[in-house]
């Protein structure tokens, strides 16, 4: 029988990305979206989360609990701490989308250039990325990057520029180890990136579904 996985997105952006990740890597995998856009309608203009989002978030995990999911990704990395607290009541494996690209990026050892493309999501994915390193017993060069306007360009339907702009910038920021693009619906940018750099960019979805078909398939 089928690995059940639910992927619990704030924003149908995410979506396309983790489909086509699951399609490719994992495509035995029963893949169900559950889409709450009134996640991020609720959160403060700087990121701030209020108890009510956690709660919200915590029975968002319940219902895919109670709905027979085998595993739960979540896509939002403005979310991570609501993640992390709502998950702790869950008996199946729940992921925040980002955290296997992140182990991958201070596994991979050397330096890391974080790219994102929301200013409020920012300090999260690097205090996830800070803590993993911590724990690993590591101190890498981290850099991060806000790359101006391609938010603006997704929203508007232009996803040529928002990948573009991701692209030039990642370019134009120096040579690094490992880079990480921090939200997921920045991972169709990589195929705008020259070869080299391409080659040594990570997608927070391909690594959560490796990370999820290994924890349920173990």
């Amino acid at each position: 029988m089928p690995k059940r996985v639910f992927l619990v997105h704030p924003t149908p952006l995410a979506m396309p990305p983790v489909d086509e990740a699951f399609k490719t890597l994992w495509p035995q995998a029963q893949v169900l979206n559950l889409l709450d856009e009134s996640l991020y309608a609720d959160v403060g203009t700087n990121g701030e989360l209020t108890p009510a989002l956690y709660a919200r978030v915590a029975n968002l995990f319940r219902h895919c609990e109670a709905s027979g999911a085998d595993g739960i990704v979540f896509s939002g990395s403005t979310f991570g701490p609501a993640v992390a607290e709502g998950r702790k009541g869950i008996k199946v494996p729940v992921l925040r989308i980002e955290e296997g690209m992140m182990d991958e990026a201070v596994a991979r050892g050397g330096s890391i250039l974080v790219v994102s493309t929301q200013k409020r999501a920012m300090p999260v994915v690097r205090g996830t990325l800070d803590a993993l390193a911590k724990r690993a017993g590591q101190t890498p060069t981290i850099k991060d990057i806000w790359v101006d306007g391609a938010r603006e360009a997704l929203n508007a339907g232009d996803t040529d520029k928002h990948d573009r702009l991701i692209a030039e910038q990642a370019a134009a920021a120096g040579d690094f180890d490992t880079v990480v693009l921090s939200m997921i619906s920045m991972a169709p940018a990589r195929a705008k990136m020259p070869s080299a750099l391409a080659q040594k960019t990570l997608t927070s979805g391909e690594c959560a579904v490796t990370r999820m078909r290994k924890l349920l398939e173990e």
